[in-house]
């Protein structure tokens, strides 16, 4: 993913973006939601802290909340 341009997802990695006028794409779950095991579908695994949130308003970021259902589906 680093060939496309990813980064790990860091508060430093997220500042350094928004400085340079950055478009970003963040999965608060991460991998883990991404690639749930057996008997978690559906289940959400976003961090207990929102810093990411409170840095994102502190640039007046747009948000776009996404979802996608039947992901969990195979």
């Amino acid at each position: 993913m680093t060939k496309l341009g990813a980064v790990p997802v860091t508060p430093r990695n997220m500042l350094r973006l928004f400085k340079a006028g950055e478009s970003m794409l963040l999965y608060p779950g991460g991998a883990k939601e991404a690639l749930h095991q057996k008997g978690q579908d559906y289940q959400l695994f976003w961090p207990e802290k929102g810093e990411f949130v409170r840095m994102a308003a502190s640039f007046n970021a747009t948000i776009v909340p996404f979802a996608a259902v039947g992901s969990a589906d195979r």
